[in-house]
């Protein structure tokens, strides 16, 4: 069978009905245990990515510019808060430049406290509002949902709905980093994985099979 039906526990709510290609997970890894120089994942520049501070995701490919965003799918609802995570991406030095927001990442609590990421580190992923005032302000945590996208919508630091929590690794096929997601938050255990990508239209994120759509990024801190 080529797909099978997995549980998975999002909000509290049982999901019977994702399908998800078990016979294409990776290859089972284990965790690291604690934060040091082999293992942190590094911007741009070479330094640490640090917990909570502003970074742009943009593509680890020369001559692209661009990086992930948010977009509204519901065209016909133009009130309606965009939801969708999306990568937009231009050739280097076109105008006007992609669109793309900041990221701030926020680790799984741990004794210790460390403040710099961590390669397959459970975290949650939050845009950066520019505008606290903005209705769709608190619309910033990403989220996996029903259908296997990445959606706005989650909350930050709570356990109990997997679908909030998102990993990082390193691109082992060529520069930069991958997006995953893991089906739980153990940090011990050896378990399969999935690769975040392009799906859909071809630029919104989510669970992804196909290697030639997988996207890698670069983190490049935000100037404050």
């Amino acid at each position: 069978m080529k797909t099978a039906i997995i549980l998975l526990v999002f909000s509290g709510i049982a999901i019977s009905f994702l399908p998800l290609a078990i016979s294409g997970l990776p290859p089972l890894i284990r965790l690291p245990t604690k934060a040091d120089g082999t293992n942190a994942i590094l911007d741009a520049a070479g330094n640490p990515v640090i917990a909570g501070a502003k970074y742009y995701a943009i593509p680890a490919v020369i001559g692209v510019d661009g990086g992930i965003s948010v977009a509204n799918s519901d065209t016909g609802n133009p009130s309606t808060c965009p939801t969708d995570v999306v990568i937009n991406i231009t050739l280097a030095g076109m105008q006007p430049p992609a669109v793309r927001r900041p990221l701030s990442f926020y680790p799984l609590k741990r004794e210790g406290g460390d403040a710099v990421i961590i390669s397959q580190y459970p975290l949650n992923v939050a845009f950066d509002s520019p505008d606290p005032s903005d209705p769709c302000a608190e619309e910033n945590v990403w989220k996996l949902n029903y259908q296997a996208m990445i959606v706005t919508g989650g909350v930050i630091d709570k356990e109990d709905d997997i679908g909030n929590w998102f990993r990082i690794q390193k691109n082992i096929n060529g520069r930069g980093y991958l997006f995953t997601w893991w089906p739980s938050l153990c940090l011990g255990c050896r378990i399969g994985y999935f690769r975040i990508g392009r799906v859909g239209n071809g630029y919104q994120l989510g669970i992804n099979y196909n290697d030639e759509s997988l996207y890698a990024f670069e983190f490049l801190k935000v100037d404050e």
